[in-house]
């Protein structure tokens, strides 16, 4: 089959920039004919994304990224046509959900003890109702004239061990992978080569990962390489895409991943053999 695929892909409804109905549109004026929208412990803009596709002949595979924690180390786990009307997904992304205020929340404080003048109502504002986060935070700062770039709020306040940092909720990664399969959906490690942990790769093999994120922005041939031998090697499902957070913070633009259809294609195939089986993965309490 034609057509054009990016499986990693972000809207309001998380830290883009862009609607899910934008990102939609933006899909289709960029060729693509399947995306999926992985928001951050957000499924709030599938529902309405998959109605903008059907009226543009984009395919939206319902999608999330899930944040995980092991050993000390941040990972993202992608979900692919999870079901997000699951009670254990659901219940899952509300905790993220109110997690991520109140971590908010407590950044804001921080900054104000600084004397940085950041109210807590303009960072729910430009979350524009979904999913809270630290770029929200730095794009008030950046309204506000503390600072001129998103980076820069990062590197001086809000990056990891930085004056304003708070430490998010997070899943273990066997956690998040159950989850995941809950909700009948597939368990994919998002951007391996971000974390230089590739020893941890054999441990989220055993928790039941079901794919690794081959093709990445970020990833040059040679993690492309490594990546596609590691994905052979336990015989991981391969996912690719921009990870486009939209173009104002100089995010990678969407589309611009050549991913294989074939990648989407063998998803599928494998969502719907587990669904057949009635095995979509074996619930897991969080």
């Amino acid at each position: 089959m034609d057509g054009r695929i990016d499986l990693h892909l972000h809207s309001t409804c998380s830290d883009g920039t862009s609607s899910p109905e934008e990102v939609v549109r933006q899909a289709a004026e960029a060729g693509l004919a399947v995306i999926s929208l992985t928001d951050h412990d957000s499924t709030e803009g599938v529902f309405s994304a998959q109605a903008a596709g059907k009226e543009v002949g984009v395919e939206v595979v319902p999608g999330v990224e899930l944040s995980a924690q092991v050993k000390e180390k941040d990972l993202h786990i992608l979900g692919y046509f999870v079901d997000c009307t699951h009670p254990d997904l659901v219940d899952c992304l509300r905790l993220y959900r109110d997690e991520r205020k109140r971590r908010a929340e407590r950044m804001v404080k921080k900054l104000n003890k600084m004397g940085i003048p950041v109210r807590f109502e303009q960072v729910l504002a430009r979350a524009r109702g979904g999913a809270v986060g630290r770029p929200h935070v730095a794009d008030v700062m950046v309204e506000e004239g503390v600072v001129f770039s998103a980076n820069e709020a990062f590197h001086k306040y809000l990056g990891y061990a930085r004056p304003a940092y708070e430490p998010k909720h997070s899943l273990s990664p066997f956690e998040a992978i159950g989850v995941i399969h809950a909700a009948g959906g597939l368990a994919c490690l998002a951007h391996p080569g971000l974390y230089a942990r590739d020893d941890l790769i054999a441990g989220l093999v055993s928790d039941r990962l079901d794919g690794i994120e081959v093709l990445h922005t970020k990833h040059g041939p040679a993690e492309v390489a490594r990546y596609t031998e590691i994905a052979h090697r336990y015989g991981l499902l391969q996912t690719g895409g921009s990870d486009c957070h939209g173009d104002s913070r100089g995010h990678p633009v969407i589309g611009t991943v050549e991913v294989p259809r074939a990648f989407v294609e063998a998803l599928r195939k494998t969502h719907r053999e587990r669904r057949n089986k009635g095995s979509g993965g074996r619930p897991r309490g969080v």
